[in-house]
């Protein structure tokens, strides 16, 4: 997070700075979460965890009411409503796509034995 007044009162040079520190950071967090992740899950495994997926009907149910607060709050909150479309967009465009090039590459994965 940056204040903005400050952020806009710098030099580009600073500010090429701070977007290229807050790029690397954000690379550095998102590698050690995919990394560190499978261990921790088999450490969860080996310790008698039981792991399940939210059952479907669960998930539908969480998905309808998710669907109802986001209305909602388009209808109160103008901010949040010019957000969550632009949002709401990309996420559809982004599944779109997804659901053509990446799903079934991971489908595919998931049934190997590897």
């Amino acid at each position: 997070m940056v204040n903005l007044k400050a952020y806009g009162a710098l030099t580009p040079e600073y500010k090429a700075i701070i977007e290229a520190a807050a790029a690397v950071a954000h690379t550095d967090m998102q590698a050690k979460y995919d990394a560190r992740n499978p261990m921790a899950l088999k450490q969860l495994v080996a310790g008698g965890t039981k792991l399940f997926r939210f059952p479907k009907d669960v998930m539908d149910a969480a998905f309808k009411e998710s669907m109802a607060l986001y209305s909602d709050l388009s209808a109160k909150n103008p901010n949040w409503k010019k957000v969550y479309e632009d949002y709401a967009k990309f996420r559809a465009d982004q599944n779109l796509w997804f659901r053509f090039a990446e799903a079934g590459f991971d489908d595919f994965m998931q049934q190997q034995k590897l």
